[in-house]
């Protein structure tokens, strides 16, 4: 019998919050555009995956299963806390512990594939060097952080850590890696790298910049965005109007397989007058499609 080689498409997601609140209407939305997998964050009746009933998250599951799709990713905002001069460990764990724990009441529910974690954010930091000073002055952030991967990966997901724009701790791509070097969780913990945000922690997305972080990769999120003529981000645009090298990058992270599931976020920066981010989205959908073919 002949073996095929053919790798397996990448799966195109959308964060929740494009499709918008009604989340009924969400699911029909998104099965219209023809990607089977779910990228849940907020609006679902009016709260965010990782506050979510169980009687609402059963009531989800079953909508879900009629509508044919499936969850990859909880994306939720567990351990996004500016910390602070008088933030110890009983503050940090007394906000997020009853979240994880009802996040993982509620995957046991959804059956999402992978949860989303975030860093935190470090009051003053500027993408330089912050996951060290984190280290010197928040020294049980990283043990909580292994803590919080190892129950998650206990319970059967996988787990996902995410850069958010301006302020969070992995801010550069020397923090990006030094986070995951000291929170040592190769096989069960990966960096969703979210190009923009980290644009606008000061490190513009280039191929370059893709090959640095590529060891410790697993998720791809994009937005577009256009520059200032300081290289800054200023504007909304869709994905076929970035300012940054979008195919290049797409094409080596589908090409090199680090990433199995790319997942579409709305742009940040000023927006034109009737902006749309559902329209944008199916546009973007339908330009990654056609210009990158092994993309589901």
């Amino acid at each position: 019998m002949k073996t095929s080689t053919q790798r397996t498409p990448v799966q195109l997601t959308l964060l929740s919050s494009i499709l918008g609140e009604d989340f009924p209407l969400a699911l029909e939305r998104q099965r219209a555009t023809g990607l089977r997998f779910l990228d849940l964050k907020d609006g679902l009746w009016g709260q965010s995956i990782e506050q979510l009933s169980l009687e609402v998250a059963g009531r989800a599951a079953s909508l879900i299963r009629e509508a044919g799709l499936a969850v990859h990713c909880f994306s939720t905002s567990i351990g996004h806390i500016p910390l602070e001069a008088n933030t110890d460990e009983a503050a940090f764990r007394a906000r997020y512990d009853a979240a994880l724990n009802n996040t993982l009441q509620v995957a046991n529910i959804m059956c999402p594939q992978v949860i989303r974690l975030l860093a935190p954010r470090l009051s003053g930091a500027k993408g330089q060097l912050a996951v060290a000073r984190l280290q010197r002055e928040f020294p049980y952030i990283i043990g909580v952080y292994r803590e919080w991967v190892d129950r998650i990966a206990a319970a059967g997901f996988g787990v996902l850590i995410e850069n958010e724009a301006r302020g969070c701790v992995l801010g550069s791509v020397d923090d990006v890696l030094a986070f995951f070097e000291a929170l040592n969780r190769p096989a069960t913990a990966r960096y969703t790298w979210d190009v923009q945000n980290l644009w606008q922690s000061g490190t513009f997305p280039t191929l370059e910049v893709y090959h640095q972080l590529r060891p410790v990769m697993g998720a791809l999120h994009l937005k577009g965005g256009r520059a200032n003529e300081r290289g800054e981000l200023q504007w909304a645009v869709p994905l076929n109007e970035a300012s940054w090298p979008v195919l290049d990058i797409v094409r080596a992270v589908v090409s090199d397989g680090v990433a199995p599931f790319i997942c579409l976020n709305p742009s940040h920066g000023e927006k034109p007058p009737g902006w749309n981010g559902w329209e944008v989205a199916q546009r973007e959908i339908a330009f990654l499609r056609r210009e990158i073919k092994e993309i589901a």
